[in-house]
């Protein structure tokens, strides 16, 4: 009978270490599915943690650099039923693609865990500006970043120096500025109309400052198309015809048909004294600007009675999200929490040359100026106001050509108001 009983425990126990394997050899293997490639310097900061992070707790990643195209080979994937746990990408991407559809996770449990070695938790870590634009009214949020980007008018400190041109705030000193840049042979702003990145700041940002943060959004998914009967909507078309060569003639020539990378490399050059662009500049034309070049940069201008917080900056944060699916989401918040480690922060402002989202982590003095103006910031939006992720094809067919239209010249301040209420519910009627 003891023999038995010998024989069963012995059995059992031998079935508890054989499942205990397969467990760990699920819950063992992280898989990442990355937005980078090969070689670009921002894999290289993110293999290297991975590597540490497997040594550390003994656990395989399987780390797959797929590139900018990720997200849409993601689904082939999932389909498949193959596992992927961890994915990057831009926020505006990843709520667009991923949240709408429901596909990833909260990790508003993630930023209540402790920094692996550290004493504090993500969420004391992080600069809370740098992911609250994507926070949900109910606390949630799907995405972390490590990654911080947002945009601003760039210029020549040594430029404006030389030529005593006082860095503006607001939009009448906005004017002054590219008046003394065209008594100086300037053209006050580089800019390009074929390319989309382009086209939408202005417009945008207008919105922001005069209608207030997430007022264009509001109007995009209105079927209705009333809430642009306001007339501040004409005020910010006004606005956008003087950018025009109709109106105050503030672009550089021949903007209509200039591409990437004309409009950065006119003001690299010194051609032009402004161009508004994201954070990665600095990096693109470094290269190209002489040894005296000193980047400085400052926000898009205010405007008198304006509804938008005047410190308000875009966020603009990439990160990571876990995908509901995932078969290691216990493991992948662990990554994510031990990836925000300050060596980790100091590795990828080093390395990329990037803003990070952690508190303390001074960026490059090219990238000074708009740390600067996150801190001070007491509200962060969207990119877009959020309408590229929120109602991607209104952006797409309604939003970029009447934008182009007015920057243009081709139509008025009224003519704007009134084509983007026309066409939002014409789109909302097709749609």
């Amino acid at each position: 009978m003891f023999k038995k009983i010998s024989v069963l425990v012995i059995v059992v126990l031998v079935g508890l270490l054989t499942l205990s394997n397969m467990v760990y050899a699920e819950e063992g293997e992280l898989v990442y599915w990355s937005m980078w490639e090969k070689g670009e310097p921002q894999q290289k900061v993110l293999e290297e943690a991975f590597n540490d992070f497997s040594e550390e707790f003994d656990v395989e990643v399987d780390l797959n650099w797929v590139g900018r195209d990720n997200l849409t080979t993601l689904k082939t994937r999932t389909l498949s039923e193959q596992n992927v746990d961890l994915v990057d990408k831009k926020a505006e991407e990843i709520y667009g693609a991923l949240v709408a559809n429901d596909m990833v996770k909260d990790l508003s449990n993630v930023l209540e865990m402790k920094v692996p070695n550290e004493d504090n938790t993500v969420g004391e870590v992080l600069i809370e500006e740098s992911y609250n634009a994507y926070q949900k009214e109910d606390g949630t949020v799907h995405m972390l970043p490590y990654n911080f980007i947002t945009s601003a008018f760039w210029y020549d400190k040594a430029l404006f120096r030389d030529l005593s041109i006082e860095v503006p705030e607001t939009w009448d000193e906005f004017l002054v500025m590219t008046e003394k840049m065209k008594e100086n042979d300037l053209e006050p702003v580089a800019f390009g109309l074929q390319t989309g990145v382009y086209v939408g700041y202005f417009p945008y940002l207008t919105s922001v400052r005069i209608l207030g943060e997430g007022a264009l959004n509001r109007a995009a998914g209105d079927p209705s198309g009333k809430l642009f009967e306001d007339p501040a909507w004409e005020r910010v078309g006004e606005v956008l015809y003087s950018f025009s060569k109709e109106g105050d003639n503030l672009l550089m020539e021949n903007y209509e048909s200039s591409v990437y990378p004309g409009p950065q490399m006119d003001w690299v050059m010194g051609i032009a004294g402004t161009f508004y662009c994201g954070s990665w500049i600095p990096i693109e034309t470094k290269s190209a600007a002489g040894p005296d070049f000193e980047y400085g940069s400052f926000q898009f201008p205010t405007f008198e009675g304006g509804k938008g917080d005047p410190t308000a900056v875009e966020s603009y944060p990439i990160g990571m999200s876990i995908l509901k699916n995932s078969d290691n989401v216990e493991l992948a918040e662990k990554f994510i929490a031990f990836f925000s480690q300050e060596k980790y922060a100091e590795k990828w402002v080093e390395v990329t040359k990037n803003m990070s989202p952690r508190k303390g982590v001074e960026p490059a003095p090219e990238l000074q100026d708009a740390y600067q103006s996150l801190m001070k910031a007491e509200k962060t939006f969207r990119l877009y106001d959020g309408v590229q992720a929120d109602y991607p094809t209104w952006y797409s067919n309604v939003f970029l050509p009447i934008s182009r239209d007015v920057l243009s010249g081709n139509i008025n301040g009224k003519e704007f108001a009134e084509q983007m209420r026309i066409q939002t519910i014409k789109h909302w009627k097709q749609n």
